[in-house]
């Protein structure tokens, strides 16, 4: 919700797009709606596994409980198999949580026509603090942290614009 939250309200910008018009021109595609793609792991019946990444649509206009709820209900719809094609079409914004296999920090690829990808690593004490006494930690004022990172595309979204979206989901889920 912070990260559909920033780009609604402070950096826009990072929910458009880029694509190449049938004249084989560069076009900026603009949009006002932040559809956000959750990537989403799904373990196939032979073993393997694979990503599935559906569509949370116009979710700047949700409310935090209708936010929780959209996205809730779309992750039960992917485990059950139960998404037509649509619902996988049209993210200009995706978030990719690479934390829950316990990942910290990941560089995602972004895909034709997206602005952004948001990757969020696993909530974890820092790398060289890990294996110490949790009240040593607690003595040190060492907490858990959790690592945001934003791959954009830099043929319309400037280093600025993508600091300044990282500094407002910081700032959002500091509840500022």
């Amino acid at each position: 919700y912070a990260i559909v939250r920033a780009i609604a309200d402070a950096v826009p910008v990072m929910s458009n797009g880029y694509s190449v018009g049938s004249d084989g021109k560069p076009r900026l595609v603009r949009r006002t709606d932040v559809n956000m793609g959750l990537a989403v792991d799904v373990a196939k019946a032979a073993g393997g596994r694979t990503l599935v990444v559906p569509v949370l649509r116009s979710a700047q206009s949700l409310t935090f409980s209708e936010f929780l709820s959209s996205y809730d209900d779309l992750i039960r719809k992917v485990k059950q198999n139960k998404l037509q094609v649509d619902a996988f079409q049209g993210a200009p914004v995706t978030l990719t949580n690479h934390g829950t296999i316990g990942t910290v920090k990941s560089v995602p690829r972004l895909m034709p026509g997206q602005g952004v990808i948001v990757g969020v690593g696993a909530i974890d004490y820092p790398a060289e603090f890990q294996g110490a006494d949790e009240r040593a930690l607690g003595d040190l004022g060492i907490s858990k942290v959790v690592t945001v990172t934003s791959t954009y595309d830099h043929r319309f979204i400037q280093c600025a614009e993508s600091g300044l979206f990282l500094k407002r989901v910081h700032e959002l889920l500091l509840c500022e």
